[in-house]
């Protein structure tokens, strides 16, 4: 055992000149990775090899040619573009559904400029997110502020620095949402006569949504999880996820839609 603590103590790091080496730094390397590639993170339930992702997103980005795709750990990946302006474009969703079934959602993050790319956090997106449901009176910078710290943190407001009402049909505003927990999807707000109206949480561009526990990155149908539920005015229980989580939805609330799926 002294031998052994000998020898440790020996080679320990930094006792000697010879234990530390200089390396040269590939610079020009980082620069052109910096503009042409992106970090990669697969939200799935399913085991995606390589090449069945590359022939998913040949599908998704069919007018864009010349890039690669490889993997750096579980559900984390490289993807290099030829051209500048084709990673401009996937970067402005940074998020891409794959396929309708699987309910697997490609999240794209910058790549970083030391290229330490199991540095960085690749647990949340910005999102933007709508308010819908508030009376006008309700629509100020500062509720904006309240309410976005229910879906993440605060990143921006939309019309930000505009005094009084900012809007005449919802509020507006982006955060940065954690990917490992359920999306926020709305609460009740009291009223100064009493009453509750419901403010129904709308994310914009986003993809592979459970409808049962409200995450992303796979489909309800592969979710072993019970529907999440909650009580309207009249007691009443449904579903609190569904389609009307999505910007473009047409159905109102969850409270318009009772269980339905659509």
């Amino acid at each position: 055992m002294d031998v052994f603590l000998a020898k440790a103590t020996t080679l320990s790091c930094g006792d000697e000149d010879e234990d530390v080496l200089e390396l040269e730094a590939d610079t020009k390397s980082l620069e052109t990775l910096a503009t042409t590639a992106v970090l990669g993170r697969l939200l799935t339930r399913r085991v995606f090899s390589v090449s069945h992702m590359k022939d998913l997103l040949d599908r998704v980005w069919r007018s864009i040619k010349g890039w690669s795709l490889q993997e750096l750990d579980t559900s984390l990946f490289v993807i290099r573009f030829e051209k500048k302006q084709h990673l401009d474009m996937v970067m402005r969703n940074k998020t891409w559904m794959l396929s309708g079934p699987s309910g697997a959602l490609l999240v794209l993050f910058n790549w970083p400029p030391t290229g330490n790319w199991d540095k960085v956090d690749t647990s949340s997106v910005p999102i933007w997110v709508q308010v819908h449901g508030l009376p006008i009176m309700f629509m100020t910078q500062t509720n904006a502020a309240k309410l976005a710290a229910k879906a993440g943190s605060l990143m921006d407001i939309h019309n930000k620095g505009q005094e009084g009402i900012m809007g005449w049909k919802f509020l507006r505003f982006k955060v940065l949402v954690n990917l490992n927990k359920p999306l926020f999807t709305g609460c009740f707000v009291l009223c100064p006569d009493g009453g509750k109206v419901w403010a129904q949480f709308r994310y914009e561009r986003i993809a592979a949504l459970c409808y049962k526990c409200g995450t992303l990155g796979h489909d309800h149908h592969w979710c072993i999880s019970e529907p999440v539920l909650v009580k309207n005015r009249e007691g009443t229980q449904v579903w609190k996820f569904g389609s009307w989580i999505r910007a473009e939805a047409r159905i109102r609330d969850c409270f318009s839609s009772g269980s339905s799926l659509l």
